[in-house]
This record gives structure tokens, C-alpha cells and sequence, in this order.
């Protein structure tokens, strides 16, 4: 792959990239110098000042340009999002690639409707001759650190959203998807978007942040734990710049005594196990009214006997974890819950392996789909986020308690509700504390980019997605007129004297104070400086 700027190309660690479904190599790991960073944003940086001035329209049309590549490349990023995360290749085609392709027009129309100027309505009478005006500016040079578990669908509506803006971009993806982050290059310059606009940066993990932060980005964007992003925000506030996380989930899934079982069960199993259970917004815990439990378990076992694991093939429904760290953390999460009592009800079968061929260098990283019944919300299982095929079942007696439980986390980015009735859905939809919140459904949300992506408490701050995507990227310039500027000065500008003041005061009563007298004698104390500075106008 040829990068955009030859004086940036990386260079060979020597080190692999490994398929975790197939155990076989994909791609030598990749490495810039972090001194590079500063270079990159600097150019970045050059290359914006020249986009912003371009016409809209233009923007548009390399957006649209983008969607029909996005297209016609979708079975060669399909492929690439497979090998490189351990998901089937269908899976990659519907949770990122198909989003993807429709993100970029998303945001080419929708931006301009964002970022227009807008009139402000005064706010007093005291105002009359002012008229303000708020723009929406781009921020300048945006970075954007990406995660493995979505290498494609997470990043490109950043970079959609930032580019069309009128921003410079430079992304970093994980290491375990560098061949992904290479068409995510190729896809930006043969869109036809300026070539220094947009840098792809290889750095290991541990020189990520201080790279971007004291490479002079002016935006920082970040996907992944909740503990790193809380050291990421503690620098970028050192260095003022501002942040948007979107960080770990522990979602819930209500089912009430009304809900449509045999769809909670299928969505529970397609929102929990998802992309091996490695979503961030996916089911982990479900908590189910004890009228329609059994029947619900029920329903939910059988769809779990039925989930075909596997590489990458159109007869497997799900492929592996993606790194032997969150395998283990995932195994020590459930032995950890088991000795405390919690009960393991069904396994899904075992994968569908081939023989390993003579080029495999790596175990296969699959885990079993599990569903485990566990009465209370101690442990970690129910605690922090459990990035693996892990559905955890609860039975509750009332609706109070599915809430109260639900929100007994210290996340917040998803939750979901299952129930018939619209008002019961609506009413305990509205007292979960998470960022998105589905009725009879779960996770999907994240593939329409209209609808804003992300979380309370520990889950992150800002939002991906839609119109606060677009604010994201974007700031603020109030630009205020005088609309009378033939008046030599302003009512409380010097020369002072006391009849300033109870003017002012005057003008403070009548436009807040209680009673018609007392706003009455504001008026005249108003009126008796207003006379008194007449010769200035």
C-alpha cells in the first residue's frame, strides 16, 4: 500500500498480525517514528487551511465519491475486517461496511443544516441594537484512536463527519487491524480528498497518547476502556484539548411480562454474541419479569444450541474473540462467577474448525456462546464490561426492581426494553441511565448515523453520531453587531456617575423585579439615564 506521503511510510517491525479465527498470518506489523506525529498534523494542518475555503458542493461530491467506493470495495473490507478481528465476513458487511457506505452521505447532507449560520434571538429588550450570529467553525487538526472490535465502522463516520467539516484528520487504528486501517488510507485518497488532508499512523499503544497530544491535534477523539480513557483525558486537559471518549459498556436487557419472547430471545442472542460478544453496547446482563422467565430461558437456550461458531464462511453465524488478553479476562470473569454460585445453562456447540493448515501459527481464539443464571449483581460478571459471548440472566419480580438493577453499574452506554405495551416500554425506557436505549431491539442503533452514540457516567463524555458528531467536530464563533453604529457609546460607558447606576439598576427591576410599582420606578430611573446620555447618540 502506497502511503498518502512517501516521507511518512512506515516501516517493518518484523512482527506479525495473526487471523485469531484461523490462527494464521494476515500482515507484518507496521511502526512509525512518534516524532512523525507533530509532521503529519502539520501538514494536516497546511492542507486544511486550503479545504476549508473549498466550496461545499465539492465536499459533497468526494463524499459521494466515498460511498460509491465504500461499495464497490465492500467484499475486499469485508474480508480485511474478518481476518483481522476473527468476525464472519457477513457479520463485517452488515455491522460496518453497509453503515459505513451510507455514513458518508449521511453527514454530506446533513452538515450543512448543522453549521449554518444561525440568527440568535435576543434575550432583552435591553439588546435592541445588537444582532448575533453563531457559526459553527472546524476545530482544525482532528485525531481519532480507534479500536479493533469495529476497525472500520468506528472510524469512518469520524472521519466522514471531521473531513466534511472542514477538518484535517490523522487516525490511528489498533495494531491488530493495520490492514484495515491501510483501505481506510486508500479509501480517502482515491475518494479524491486533498493528499495531505488525511494521515494513517502506526505507533504502538504505549506512545499513542502523548503522540497525539503533543502533536498538536486539536481535537482528540477515543474508542476503548474506560481506563484509558481516564488517563487520555487527564493529558489532553493538562493541554487543554478537548476530548470525546466513548468507553466501556454492562448492558442491559429488560424483558418485561409483556414482551414478545421469541424476538427478546433472537435479539438477546444477536445483540449479546454479536462480533464474538466484543461490542461495547451489546446485551451482557438481562433481567426478565418472573411471569414469562421460564418460557424466555427457555426460548433463549434453544437459541444458543443453535448458533453455528467458526471462521470465516457463510455457514457460521459468529467467528472468535480477537486477542488471547480478552480470552482470558472473559474465562476469569465466568470461573469467577461460577464459584460464587451463579449456574451455567447451556453452551452453544463446539466450532466448526477445519484442520489446521501447515501455515497456521497461533491457537484459534474461539469461546463458546454461555448462558449463566445468577442472582445477584456482586461479581464482575455483572459489574464491569465482559467483552466476550457471555449472556447473564436474572429473574426479577417487578418492573422496579429490572430498573433499579439495570442501573446498578457504574456505565451507562446501552440499554434495551422488550415489551408490547408503548407507554410501559416508554416509561421504563426513561428511567435507564445510558446514552441509548432500544425498545424491542438492541445494539443496531449503532449502524444509523443519524442517531447520536454514547453513554453516562464511566461509559465516556461527547458523542459519535448524527448532529452532536457533527457539533463534535465542529466549534462555536458568535460574531455580535452593532446595529446602531453612529451612536458614540454605549449607555454605561464612561463618564460614570450615580445615574448609571440606578439606571441600570432601573433596567434591572423592570426587566426582573416583582411588582408593577416597583418595575414602574424602574422604568423612570431607565428613562432618566436614557436623557441623560442622549447627546451621545
Amino acid at each position: 500500500m502506497i502511503p498518502l506521503n512517501d516521507r511518512f511510510e512506515p516501516r517493518s517491525t518484523g512482527a506479525w498480525i495473526y487471523n485469531p479465527a484461523t490462527g494464521e498470518r494476515i500482515a507484518e506489523i507496521l511502526e512509525h517514528d512518534p516524532r512523525t506525529v507533530p509532521l503529519m498534523v502539520q501538514e494536516a494542518r497546511k492542507a486544511q487551511a486550503e479545504w476549508e475555503k473549498i466550496p461545499y458542493k465539492d465536499k459533497k461530491r468526494l463524499a459521494y465519491e466515498a460511498s460509491r467506493w465504500i461499495a464497490t470495495h465492500a467484499d475486499i473490507l469485508a474480508g480485511s475486517i474478518a481476518r483481522c478481528t476473527g468476525k464472519t465476513r457477513t457479520e463485517a458487511l452488515a455491522t460496518e461496511v453497509l453503515p459505513a457506505g451510507i455514513a458518508f452521505r449521511y453527514y454530506s447532507e446533513r452538515i450543512p443544516h448543522v453549521v449554518r449560520p444561525k440568527h440568535l434571538k435576543s434575550s432583552s429588550f435591553l439588546f435592541y441594537n445588537k444582532k448575533s450570529i453563531q457559526y459553527r467553525v472546524p476545530c482544525g487538526v482532528v485525531g481519532i484512536i480507534s479500536p479493533w472490535n469495529y476497525p472500520f465502522g468506528i472510524p469512518v463516520h469520524e472521519v466522514a463527519a471531521s473531513l466534511l467539516a472542514g477538518n484535517g484528520v490523522v487516525l490511528k487504528v489498533a495494531t491488530q487491524c493495520q490492514p484495515v486501517g491501510e483501505l481506510i488510507q486508500q479509501l480517502i485518497r482515491e475518494a479524491g480528498f486533498p493528499k495531505d488532508l488525511f494521515h494513517l499512523v502506526h505507533l504502538k499503544g504505549t506512545e499513542v497518547g502523548h503522540a497525539f497530544l503533543d502533536g498538536g491535534i486539536d481535537k482528540l477523539f477515543f474508542t476503548g476502556s474506560t481506563e484509558t480513557g481516564r488517563v487520555l483525558m487527564q493529558e489532553a486537559g493538562k493541554r487543554l484539548i478537548p476530548v470525546s471518549l466513548e468507553l466501556g459498556g454492562n448492558d442491559a436487557m429488560i424483558v418485561l411480562s409483556d414482551a414478545p419472547l421469541e424476538r427478546a430471545a433472537a435479539g438477546a442472542v444477536w445483540a449479546g454474541v454479536s462480533n464474538c460478544g466484543q461490542s461495547c453496547g451489546g446485551v451482557e446482563r438481562i433481567y426478565v419479569e418472573r411471569p414469562v422467565y421460564d418460557t424466555f430461558l427457555s426460548l433463549l437456550r434453544q437459541e444458543v444450541r443453535q448458533i453455528r461458531q467458526g471462521p470465516d464462511s457463510f455457514d457460521v453465524d459468529i467467528g472468535s474473540l480477537t486477542t488471547e488478553e480478552q480470552r482470558r479476562k472473559v474465562m476469569s470473569q465466568v470461573e469467577e462467577a461460577l464459584s460464587h454460585g451463579a449456574r451455567l445453562l447451556e453452551t452453544s456447540p463446539s466450532p466448526l474448525t477445519p484442520p489446521l493448515a501447515p501455515t497456521v501459527n497461533q491457537t484459534p481464539l474461539f469461546y463458546p456462546v454461555q448462558v449463566i443464571e445468577i442472582d445477584d449483581d456482586t461479581g464482575s460478571l455483572m459489574q464491569e464490561e465482559t467483552f466476550g459471548p457471555v449472556l447473564a440472566v436474572s429473574v426479577v419480580d417487578t418492573e422496579e426492581e429490572a430498573i433499579q438493577r439495570a442501573n446498578n453499574t457504574s456505565y451507562g452506554l446501552t440499554a434495551s426494553v422488550w415489551s408490547l405495551s408503548k407507554d410501559r416500554a416508554a416509561q421504563v425506557a426513561s428511567r435507564l441511565q445510558a446514552g441509548v436505549i432500544t425498545i424491542n431491539d438492541h445494539l443496531m442503533s449503532h449502524g444509523m448515523p443519524e442517531t447520536p452514540w454514547g453513554g453516562f457516567k464511566q461509559s465516556g463524555i461527547g458523542r459519535t453520531h448524527g448532529d452532536p458528531l457533527i457539533e463534535e467536530v465542529t466549534q462555536v464563533k458568535v460574531v455580535v453587531w452593532e446595529k446602531l453604529p453612529r451612536m458614540k457609546r454605549n449607555i454605561y460607558w464612561p463618564p460614570i456617575d450615580s445615574t448609571v447606576y440606578e439606571g441600570l439598576m432601573g433596567a434591572l427591576v423592570l426587566a426582573a423585579g416583582k411588582g408593577i410599582r416597583r418595575r414602574l420606578e424602574g422604568v423612570r430611573k431607565l428613562l432618566r439615564l436614557l436623557i441623560k446620555r442622549v447627546r451621545y447618540f
